[in-house]
């Protein structure tokens, strides 16, 4: 197995682990919060998509982010006023609590294109592509390191999704 199949494998595996996990879950349950200073679904799993297309467009390809590029912002209803990175990295909790309600399927659709473009972007590479450091402003931080990067943190959201669904409806939930 390549190297390119193992980080798709990986993305694949989230992926679908996070449709089991939001399967079924209502609007309220997506908006929960374990504690006032908390995220929710809704805020992980747009922060998932958002970090994976900043991560492929912005930094690999040094491109438009899908986000833009198709008007997503517009498309979930959440045209709001977002400093960079744009992810809700380093947002308050004010912040994610004044997210408007969008609808999810959407936002699945945002985050299965991002994925398909993720694909794409790792069909493309080449073991010399890995060492390249796209951006100049991280000169020592390569396509390598974000690629795991990216499965990693992912991986976390995941995590922290499965244990508030856990929350909300106990393990077999």
């Amino acid at each position: 197995m390549s190297f390119k199949n193992i980080i798709q494998f990986s993305c694949a595996e989230y992926a679908s682990e996070l449709e089991r996990i939001v399967a079924g879950l209502t609007d309220e349950e997506r908006r929960f919060t374990p504690h006032p200073d908390s995220h929710h679904i809704d805020f992980i799993v747009w922060h998932i998509a958002r970090v994976e297309d900043t991560w492929i467009n912005s930094f690999a390809k040094q491109a438009i982010q899908i986000w833009d590029e198709q008007k997503w912002a517009i498309k979930l209803n959440l045209n709001i006023h977002m400093e960079e990175p744009r992810s809700g990295w380093g947002w308050e909790i004010d912040q994610v609590n004044s997210m408007p309600k969008f609808e999810f399927r959407k936002l699945i659709d945002y985050l299965e294109t991002v994925r398909n473009c993720t694909d794409s972007y790792i069909d493309n590479l080449n073991e010399e592509d890995m060492k390249i450091c796209p951006d100049k402003n991280r000169p020592d931080y390569s396509i390598a390191e974000m690629l795991g990067h990216i499965v990693v943190e992912q991986s976390q959201h995941i995590g922290q999704i499965s244990y508030i669904r856990g929350m909300l409806r106990g393990i077999d939930g």
